[in-house]
C-alpha cells in the first residue's frame, strides 16, 4: 500500500524459522525449503506510535492466541542518522520485546533514499531541499556507510538475524525509491547495500526481501530484479482490491449472491491466479530458488469501492495458498491497520485506535483459521 516511512509495527507468529544462502545463489536444480508452518505476521504500527509498537503487537497475539510473536517497523524517511541507518529509540524497543521471549524475529522495511518525493534530499534548517539524493550516488557506493552503520545497529541490539525489506513497493509510484525513472540505477543500489551490510561482521543472519507491489504498476518489477546472489526473499504486498471487469465495485443494488460472485472472481482470476498474482510470483521465487512472503496482505475497504469489503472467501482461500507446501511460503503478514489509504483492521486493536472490526465474517474466519489452540 502507499505509507509514509513511519508506519511501522508488524506480528508474527510461528516457532518455525527459515533461512537462504547469504553470498552465493544456490545450484539451478535445489528448491527453496518451505517453512513447515508459514509464520504468520499482523501489522499494528510500529514504536513511534502511541497505539502501535511492541505492545500492539502482543495485544494482536493475545486475540488471536498464538504463543509467538514476530514484528515490522519501518524506519522513517526524514534523514540518515537516527532513522534509516536504525535509531536506539526505535531498534531499542524491539530489541527488549525480542528478548523477552524466545523465537520472536523483526522484519524491519528500510527506504533506499532519505527526503521526500522529489529526492531533494534532507530538509534544511531553512525549510528547503538542499542536498539531492538519488539512484546514481547509491550506485557509485556514495551511501555504504549509512548501511554499514544499519547493520552494526542492528546487531547492537542483538536483531542480527533481522529481515530486510529494502525499498518495498519499488514499482509504484509513490515513494522516493520508486524504480521506474532508472532500473539500472536501483539494482545498482541494491547491490550495493547487501554487499556493504553482509560485509558487517555479525550481519550473517541478516536476510534481504525484495518486495514489490501487488499488479503491473509503472513497470514490471522482475525488470528490477538484482540477481539471486543478492536476493534472500522474494516477497509481494498484497490486498482484496480490483479494477478488473465484473469485479470491484458493484452495483449499488447487488444482492449477497451477487456480491459473493464477484469476490470469488476477483480473488480466483486476478489476486492469485490472475496476471501479477500470487501464484505467478510464487512461481517466480521458485525459478529463483528463494522462499516466496506476504510482508503485508488484507482486506480493503477503499473510498473509490474497488476494494471488497468484508470477503471470508478472500481470507480461506489465502490461508489455502500460504499453506500449500508447493508455494514454498516462509511467512505472511496481515496488514491489521486502518491505513490513509484503505481499512484493512480485524482485530479490536489497541489503545487509541481500539475499535471493533467493519469485516465481522472475516475477522470470524481469520481466527478460525489462523489462531492458536482455544482463541478467545
Amino acid at each position: 500500500m502507499n505509507k509514509l516511512g513511519l508506519l511501522c509495527g508488524l506480528t508474527i507468529a510461528a516457532a518455525s524459522s527459515f533461512a537462504a544462502p547469504q553470498n552465493a545463489a544456490p545450484a539451478a536444480a535445489s528448491k527453496p525449503a518451505a517453512s513447515p508452518t508459514p509464520a504468520i505476521a499482523v501489522y499494528r504500527w510500529g514504536a513511534a506510535n502511541p497505539s502501535g509498537g511492541a505492545a500492539a503487537n502482543e495485544a494482536f497475539a493475545q486475540w488471536l492466541n498464538q504463543p509467538v510473536v514476530w514484528g515490522e517497523d519501518f524506519t522513517p524517511t526524514e534523514r540518515w542518522e537516527n532513522c534509516i541507518e536504525g535509531g536506539g529509540w526505535q531498534l531499542g524497543e524491539w530489541s527488549k520485546w525480542k528478548k523477552a521471549v524466545p523465537g520472536r524475529r523483526l522484519i524491519i522495511s528500510i527506504p533506499l533514499l532519505p527526503g521526500g518525493w522529489n529526492r531533494g534530499g534532507i530538509k534544511g534548517s531553512d525549510g528547503k531541499y538542499n542536498n539531492p539524493v538519488s539512484f546514481e550516488a547509491g550506485a557509485r557506493g556514495d551511501y555504504n556507510e549509512h548501511f554499514k552503520n544499519l547493520a552494526e545497529n542492528l546487531i547492537k541490539y542483538g536483531l542480527e538475524d533481522s529481515v530486510i525489506r529494502l525499498g518495498w513497493e519499488f514499482n509504484g509510484g509513490w515513494y522516493t525509491w520508486r524504480a521506474s525513472d532508472n532500473i539500472p540505477g536501483f539494482i545498482g543500489y541494491w547491490r550495493q547495500i547487501v554487499t556493504t551490510m553482509r560485509a558487517v561482521p555479525g550481519a550473517e543472519k541478516l536476510q534481504y526481501c525484495w518486495n514489490p507491489a501487488q499488479g503491473w504498476l509503472q513497470f514490471p518489477a522482475e525488470q528490477a530484479w538484482p540477481g539471486d546472489e543478492y536476493v534472500d526473499i522474494v516477497g509481494l504486498d498484497f490486498y482484496d482490491q480490483s479494477w478488473a471487469k465484473n469485479t470491484y465495485p458493484w452495483p449499488e443494488n447487488a444482492t449477497p449472491e451477487e456480491i459473493e460472485a464477484r469476490q470469488r472472481q476477483a480473488v480466483d482470476n486476478v489476486l492469485i491466479g490472475g496476471k501479477e498474482g500470487l501464484k505467478q510470483w510464487s512461481d517466480f521465487a521458485l525459478k529463483h530458488n528463494k522462499p516466496f512472503a506476504l510482508p503485508e496482505w488484507g482486506l480493503c475497504k477503499r473510498g473509490d469501492k474497488h476494494g471488497g469489503l468484508d470477503n471470508p472467501y478472500f481470507i480461506e482461500q489465502v490461508h489455502k495458498f500460504i499453506n500449500n507446501p508447493a508455494n514454498h511460503v516462509a511467512f505472511h503478514c496481515y496488514f491489521d491497520v486502518e491505513a490513509g489509504d484503505g481499512g484493512h483492521q480485524l482485530s479490536p486493536g489497541f489503545r487509541g485506535n481500539a475499535h471493533e472490526s467493519v469485516f465481522p465474517k472475516s475477522a470470524a474466519k481469520f481466527k478460525q483459521l489462523f489462531s492458536g489452540t482455544g482463541a478467545k
